[in-house]
């Protein structure tokens, strides 16, 4: 006879309660829900992102040459000979360095200025900000040409017409001056788009503990490095996220506007290891090249998040 307690749901170990069924019916929709949503998303993330990454992790240990329908396995010489028999590419990485290091910095530095300046309210705000924001909606390759007819073209006429020794300076001629030529261009494309955050940054500051200060007698720079930077911290990890991101991976500015010289004076890590696999031909060497670049980066990357998180959490 059959227990009362079982038919009624209420026996401990009842296996038959309405309500674990009914969560484990809500379990299997909530699961059919993630398929639904999460699961396109998730293919295509393996898609293009996954599957190409370990299929250059596979590729960086070959003698692959996109040429050939037979690869080698070589191990890790593809990398002990990038460290030690290629000056070239270490020279890539040290110029990739100083080119970031001065944009970054300029950048944030400049940026921070000018959405400082834009906040305020005066008629022709708005008008500046589209101005300064319009460089990045062009194309880095199209900003590469335009620069390059500066430099050359535009540049020796503004010097016949004024005489400036300014105008009179070999840009991208000269090993010396193409990188800052670089960081010009580079400059002049970025700087809209961090500005544009800081202004967002800017714009969320409680204006209540501004006017506080203020009256407590506070002047416009103690008001700034003491209130509205501290709570902008989280606004200028992104800005710098971003703007280290793009200077370690900078190429199409560089390709249109220099091609990588003088020579080699110009050529940053990124077009090293465009020409080592789509010049030479030596994909398996140039897929171990992208693989200490991407390394590189997400070490630099890392640090630099876990210092500004730190900075957060300590004002």
């Amino acid at each position: 006879m059959l227990n009362k307690s079982l038919l009624s749901g209420r026996g401990k170990g009842n296996t038959f309660s309405p309500f674990r069924i009914g969560k484990r019916k809500f379990d299997v929709e909530n699961i059919l829900a993630y398929i639904v949503f999460i699961g396109p998303a998730f293919v295509l993330f393996t898609l293009f992102f996954i599957y190409p990454l370990l299929g250059g992790l596979y590729y960086s240990f070959t003698d692959w040459d996109a040429a050939s329908t037979q690869i080698n396995m070589v191990g890790f010489k593809n990398y002990a000979n990038l460290f030690t028999n290629d000056p070239n590419f270490m020279d890539s990485i040290n110029r990739t360095f100083y080119i970031a290091l001065i944009n970054v910095f300029l950048t944030n530095v400049l940026a921070m200025t000018f959405a400082i300046a834009l906040t305020s309210s005066f008629k022709l705000n708005n008008l500046f900000r589209a101005v300064i924001f319009l460089p990045n909606v062009i194309s880095m390759v199209i900003s590469g040409f335009i620069w390059q007819f500066m430099f050359t073209r535009i540049s020796t006429s503004a010097y016949k017409a004024t005489g400036l020794e300014l105008f009179n300076v070999s840009w991208l001629g000269d090993t010396q001056n193409v990188i800052y030529a670089i960081v010009i261009v580079s400059l002049w494309q970025g700087l809209g788009y961090i500005m544009t955050i800081y202004i967002a940054g800017l714009m969320g500051v409680d204006e209540s503990l501004v006017e506080a200060a203020e009256i407590d007698g506070a002047s416009g720079w103690q008001v700034f490095f003491r209130i509205k930077l501290p709570v902008m911290l989280p606004v200028i990890t992104v800005g710098a996220f971003l703007n280290i991101a793009g200077s370690l991976k900078i190429f199409d500015i560089i390709y249109s506007l220099t091609g990588g010289g003088p020579g080699r004076a110009s050529e940053v890590a990124m077009l090293n290891i465009y020409r080592e696999a789509f010049v030479f031909n030596r994909f398996g060497y140039g897929t171990a090249k992208a693989v200490i670049l991407s390394i590189i980066i997400i070490l630099i990357t890392i640090i630099q998040l876990r210092i500004t998180s730190r900075k957060e959490v300590d004002m």
